[in-house]
């Protein structure tokens, strides 16, 4: 059923345009179901997708793009649905054959929405490669540097920030502040991140920072 409803959103994408606000609500809607089931303690797809947006701006992407980024945000996690809730909530250290399981969801997410979506739509590939990383070590594809797609480099940057300002159900956050954040990204430029990412990220959180 969860499933179901994710896709079903391309649907009405095409039957309701240009009553947008509806398509923005349910794809909220689900965003919102995958968050409870992953535990946050926040809406951590709603701040994934603003942050997301507010670097690709920074890059003078499209608004077409920037769109697409945002929706691709909200269900960057949607594969976790079809992941049992042992492997994601588990406190002990996953097994070889459950961190293959883990590793899958990106395609499972991709898979799934491509079903309902034109081979034209780029949401699912943004989506297949957000966990990537800029050295070649991240997954699925184990690409490097500028073979990852921008919009999905910007993408894992907003998750990971996102992830590190947030509890979950079953482990506290690691880190107190949006500084100790800023010296980790800086600590994995180059390795996990693309480093012009990094400094535009920084620039966003040092700017939220002072404002505060």
């Amino acid at each position: 059923m969860l499933i179901w409803l994710t896709c079903k959103y391309f649907d009405l994408k095409k039957t309701l345009k240009p009553s947008e606000k509806r398509y923005s609500e349910l794809v909220d809607a689900v965003a919102s179901i995958v968050d409870r089931i992953e535990g946050y303690d926040k809406a951590h797809a709603k701040e994934v997708a603003t942050l997301a947006a507010k670097i690709a701006s920074r890059l003078s992407k499209t608004p077409e793009q920037i769109s697409s980024l945002e929706t691709a945000a909200k269900l960057h996690d949607v594969g976790m649905l079809m992941i049992p809730d042992e492997i994601i909530k588990g406190r002990r250290k996953l097994s070889e054959d459950n961190a293959f399981i883990m590793k899958n969801h990106p395609l499972l997410a991709e898979h799934y929405l491509k079903q309902e979506v034109s081979v034209n739509d780029d949401i699912p590939t943004i989506i297949r490669w957000h966990h990537e990383r800029w050295d070649g070590f991240g997954y699925p594809d184990s690409l490097r540097g500028e073979q990852i797609p921008v919009l999905s480099r910007i993408l894992a940057v907003a998750d990971s920030i996102s992830a590190m300002r947030s509890n979950r159900s079953y482990r506290k956050r690691s880190y107190k502040s949006d500084k100790e954040i800023i010296d980790e990204l800086k600590r994995q430029s180059g390795l996990q991140f693309d480093p012009a990412l990094v400094k535009i990220a920084i620039s966003i959180l040092e700017e939220e920072t002072n404002k505060d």
